[in-house]
């Protein structure tokens, strides 16, 4: 999921996220899964942060309750994301067309051509949409930026601080 800026996102209640995730049963973790950190759904149920519409999504579609359902009165509408579905029955149904008797082989063709394109277009929209849950924060490393040939470029902060402390205590005073 992408990231949003400061102070963007959907004004949600936090009572509710934290009333339909017990409700479900689930864990932090759980909701959060593999999409979110489980620190975010935290900040959510209290209070401490905004969701965005991807995330409220994500919080509804785990917890079984409609994203409608955590919005505060006057917030923006949350969508849920449903293009993939609705590729995926224009497919099933331009298939059934297709069998149809009294179809011109051309027609028949095209109709095939129109549902393989539209298979295709289902299966890009899930990857795309896929990807955009999977956004995690990079978490931060506790070693100094050095140059990647540097031999202590993986040297955690305390041990380089030592060694350098160690270095100008060698050679003593100037």
């Amino acid at each position: 999921m992408q990231r949003g800026t400061r102070g963007s996102g959907v004004n949600v209640d936090p009572e509710r996220v934290r009333q339909a995730r017990v409700e479900a049963g689930l864990t932090l973790a759980q909701v959060a899964g593999d999409d979110v950190s489980r620190t975010l759904i935290h900040l959510v149920e209290h209070g401490r942060a905004r969701p965005s519409p991807a995330v409220v999504n994500l919080i509804a579609k785990r917890t079984g309750k409609p994203a409608e359902f955590f919005l505060l009165e006057g917030a923006s509408e949350v969508k849920p994301i449903a293009l993939t579905a609705e590729l995926h029955r224009v497919a099933k149904q331009t298939r059934e067309l297709a069998g149809r008797e009294g179809l011109t082989r051309v027609e028949i063709s095209g109709l095939r051509i129109l549902e393989a394109a539209l298979e295709r277009g289902f299966e890009l929209v899930r990857s795309i949409e896929a990807r955009a849950t999977t956004w995690r924060p990079q978490r931060r490393s506790n070693s100094r930026r050095r140059a990647p040939n540097d031999p202590r470029a993986s040297v955690p902060l305390a041990a380089a601080q030592h060694a350098k402390h160690r270095d100008n205590k060698r050679k003593g005073p100037v």
